[in-house]
Parts: structure tokens; C-alpha cells; sequence
């Protein structure tokens, strides 16, 4: 009886498990094609990224590209899921305005020089 209630309960944690997976692959993200050579992806001839990683755009573009070598894609994540993003309970100063931040606070480009 008590090996029954085990399996039960492993079952139930197995969907809720399952259930937040589903959740959390559910995010909206765009796929932009790039060269892929040695584990980084390339979206121009100076700006390569590894493997994993991602690129935080300011404004006026305020996106997230993160590099998937397995796609030969950059997955390039819109305001639409900035909401979700683990980065906005990331300290940033004022002065910074980088995705998320720019999606939710009208935010202008420090200048340059």
C-alpha cells in the first residue's frame, strides 16, 4: 500500500514537473539564421558568439540574441518575452537601458565618446 502511494505521488510530481517544462518552452523567439563555425555562431564579419551565450541590444532594437549552434540559428527573443527573462532581477544602473530593461522603460542611448 505504502509502495502505491510512492507511485502516486512520483506521478504527480512527474506532471507538475513536465508541466513547467512545457511552461518554460513556451517562450516566443524568433530564428535568424548565421554562419556557424567552431562553436560560435556569427552574425556579421567582426561579432561572433559562443554557443549558449547571448547579446543584449540596447535601443532602438531592445532584443536578446542568444547563440544555438544545433539550429545554425541566432533564437532572438522580442519584448513579447522580456517579461519572463531571468535578466530583469539583474541590478542595472540608470544609466544602462539594455533588453529588458528597454522594454519596459522609455530609455535612450548613452552617448558615445
Amino acid at each position: 500500500m505504502i509502495l502505491k502511494e510512492r507511485q502516486w505521488r512520483l506521478l504527480g510530481l512527474t506532471f507538475i514537473t513536465a508541466q513547467c517544462v512545457i511552461y518554460i518552452a513556451h517562450c516566443q523567439y524568433a530564428k535568424v539564421p548565421c554562419n556557424v563555425t567552431d562553436g560560435y555562431c556569427y552574425k556579421n564579419a567582426t561579432e561572433r558568439i559562443k554557443n549558449g551565450y547571448d547579446y543584449l541590444y540596447p535601443p532602438p532594437n531592445c532584443s536578446k540574441w542568444v547563440c544555438n549552434v544545433s539550429q545554425e540559428a541566432f533564437l532572438l527573443y522580442g519584448c513579447e518575452s522580456a517579461a519572463e527573462d531571468p535578466y530583469q532581477w539583474l541590478p542595472m544602473l540608470q544609466t544602462d537601458c539594455f533588453y529588458p530593461k528597454c522594454c519596459k522603460e522609455n530609455c535612450t542611448q548613452r552617448p558615445s565618446g
